[in-house]
């Protein structure tokens, strides 16, 4: 099997490489199972592996030139990860329309094929919701997204699935919480400033909290997302019953929780942790679903993390991959 990683070079598809190489098998649409024999990894930073079967092409997937080269390899699946995040995109707002539209758009369209539709997994975001939520979000709530990124992944579900009713792809697509834990260096993302968190006190650095001792975020590790993203791949279409986008189950945990786990997990009672909440940051959580839940997922194989020890010892035995 032939896999396409577009945004290869980022926080997950680092991690989606690894797992894929590791022996990991995917599924073609009539459920045979196939061992990879390629994958093209694609972005405009890519870190060189030594495996022979990664292929590497370094660039923009809104060039021309880029698109074409994708279209002439001809892979059955594709990880669709490349995208300009949410910091980025209201900063840049055209390039980041050109990527995460309009790149989406061109690639979907060289990639397309009526005979044999490839199967196209796509990374969308809770960043879809927005303005008032209740406190658990499923996956049918309203679309109202409050950012550019959220808006741009509202458009990219749509255009995805059009794609896949007019047989042209096989789409699905799972909508990810805040994924954790990014190795760095650090971003001006939300993300990125939870992350923080346990980066600096792994690293055995006083930690500052940026939120209240009992505010609470939706998280998924950055091994589960990526362990659903393949079994989203997998999954018989049939099984779907029609419904391409499925929220990512999100494990719910306050500030106050992630400190306790910390201590815990790097047997530090005199953690040095300070709460120091940045208003503009508080705003952001509050809109989000305190709960992000699926209806669909669990029937599914898509599960949620049990605990946050884990996350932060699956951070700790990356350490050696970053």
């Amino acid at each position: 099997m032939r896999v396409l990683i577009t945004g290869a070079g980022g926080f997950i598809g680092k991690v989606l490489t690894r797992h894929l190489l590791s022996g990991t098998k995917l599924l073609d649409r009539g459920g045979a199972a196939h061992q990879i024999e390629r994958i093209l990894l694609v972005d405009t930073y890519l870190p060189k592996d030594r495996d022979t079967r990664i292929d590497y092409l370094h660039g923009d997937i809104s060039n021309g030139s880029i698109l074409k080269r994708l279209a002439d390899w001809k892979p059955d699946s594709i990880f669709h990860l490349a995208a300009i995040l949410t910091s980025a995109a209201e900063r840049e707002p055209a390039h980041a329309l050109a990527v995460n539209v309009s790149g989406l758009a061109q690639l979907v369209s060289v990639l397309s094929s009526k005979s044999n539709p490839p199967k196209f997994i796509y990374p969308s975001s809770i960043a879809v919701f927005g303005g008032e939520l209740p406190d658990v979000v499923n996956d049918d709530w309203a679309h109202r997204p409050q950012t550019n990124y959220g808006t741009h992944k509202a458009i990219a579900e749509l255009m995805i699935g059009d794609a896949a009713r007019g047989g042209n792809i096989d789409g699905r697509a799972l909508r990810l919480p805040i994924v954790l834990v990014h190795p760095g260096p650090p971003t001006a993302s939300v993300s990125d400033r939870i992350a923080s968190v346990v980066r600096e006190a792994v690293a055995g650095r006083e930690i500052v909290i940026p939120l209240r001792e009992t505010a609470c975020i939706p998280v998924v590790s950055v091994e589960t997302a990526v362990a659903n993203l393949i079994v989203l791949h997998n999954l018989d279409v049939k099984r779907l019953n029609g419904v391409m986008v499925i929220n990512q189950p999100a494990l719910t945990i306050s500030m106050s929780e992630i400190v306790a786990s910390l201590r815990v997990e790097l047997n530090s009672k005199i953690l040095n942790a300070q709460f120091k909440p940045d208003s503009a940051l508080e705003d952001i959580v509050a809109s989000w679903p305190k709960r992000f839940v699926s209806h669909r997922a669990n029937a599914l194989g898509i599960s949620a993390d049990k605990n946050f020890d884990k996350i932060v010892r699956h951070y700790i035995t990356s350490l050696p991959n970053v």
